[in-house]
């Protein structure tokens, strides 16, 4: 009974060697070929932002001649007098800084919701796609959408189950498409989010290091 266990267990650790020297090879490879079907794909979902027409500009119009006022300093005889301030009022201070900052919210919310089902439904995935690609979103907002992919849709991102293994492999093989195409920002965050990726799949079976 052991040996069949020892066996099994070997049998997992080169499946997964495998797979990340197969994937590894994949994102190397993107030095030497590009297709252009993925970048095709994302600019279908995500076209490239139109610079909006400079607005005409109107010439001043001259302003009729103001009506005479009273000379500076004297009051006009109707006017009652004025009464003096007691004290010169108070000045509001600056806001108070102790409050947590907020994150800006997000130009394109649906492609977060997206990410969630990226490896399942091939619609989300592909709009998720042109969303990595989208230079005109924030950088911040690019990045989470490419290293939260090893936590959108799992039902523990510390702990997968065995069953979401073949989730799992579909992204890191999204990843390996991706890797070939992708652009200087993204490359180190495919990468941060590949490596993730693989150390999940070996945790769905029983290997792997802890994620904390």
């Amino acid at each position: 009974m052991s040996g069949n266990r020892l066996a099994t267990i070997k049998t997992k650790t080169i499946l997964a060697s495998i797979l990340a020297v197969a994937i590894g090879l994949a994102i190397t490879g993107r030095l030497m070929f590009k297709p252009p079907a993925i970048q095709e794909t994302a600019r279908a979902n995500h076209p490239e932002p139109v610079a909006a027409p400079e607005p005409a500009v109107v010439p001043p119009t001259a302003s009729p001649d103001p009506a005479p006022t009273e000379p500076a300093g004297k009051p006009p005889e109707s006017a009652p007098p004025r009464a003096q301030p007691d004290a010169a009022p108070k000045v509001a201070g600056p806001p108070s800084q102790g409050g947590k900052k907020t994150k800006d919210p997000l130009r394109d919310p649906l492609a977060r919701a997206a990410m969630s089902l990226v490896g399942v439904d091939p619609d989300a995935g592909a709009y998720w796609l042109g969303a990595i690609y989208d230079p005109s979103l924030p950088d911040q907002e690019r990045e989470d959408l490419i290293e939260d992919l090893n936590e959108e849709g799992l039902s523990d991102p510390k702990h997968p189950s065995p069953e979401e293994l073949p989730l799992i492999l579909n992204r890191i093989e999204i990843i390996g498409e991706v890797a070939f195409t992708a652009d200087d920002f993204m490359l180190p965050h495919l990468m941060e989010v590949y490596k993730d990726l693989v150390n999940l799949a070996k945790i769905t079976q029983g290997l792997g290091r802890p994620v904390r």
